[in-house]
């Protein structure tokens, strides 16, 4: 090891104890973003470094499932020091999907990082204007 290598070593140790930073890895869950409006709700994940191919969303029995998978991409020859915080490897969130959501026309787009669904409500469940006579 080298000096430089030995103090940005000591940095990371303090900003993130090793235990701290396994823990947090081994519990990976993307952030979610979840907002109402008039029609439905949107989701919203932030999942940079993956694509569509790695992504896989289920709806079943009213529960929405996202599952997603991101390796690592290393060139041995290449790096002389590694130390890893951005998580690797798979992750699974589920969401309750609410009985007024049409479960069969959620839609799912990914776009710069960015996983989103949209849920539709039934038409019941929608506000609506009453005449008042």
């Amino acid at each position: 090891n080298t000096k430089q290598e030995e103090t940005i070593m000591t940095l990371v140790r303090l900003q993130n104890p090793r235990n701290e930073v396994r823990a947090r890895i081994a519990e990976w869950k993307p952030a979610a973003d979840i907002t109402e409006h008039e029609d439905g709700f949107t989701v919203a994940l932030d999942l940079p470094g993956f694509t569509k191919e790695n992504l896989q969303v289920r709806s079943h029995e009213g529960i929405l499932s996202v599952k997603g998978e991101r390796s690592r991409t290393e060139n041995e020859e290449e790096n002389f020091f590694r130390h890893y915080e951005r998580p690797a490897g798979t992750f699974e969130r589920t969401f309750k999907i609410p009985d007024y959501i049409e479960s069969d026309k959620i839609e799912a787009s990914y776009e710069n990082g960015v996983l989103t669904l949209g849920l539709k409500k039934k038409e019941e469940a929608k506000p609506r204007l009453i005449d008042v006579k």
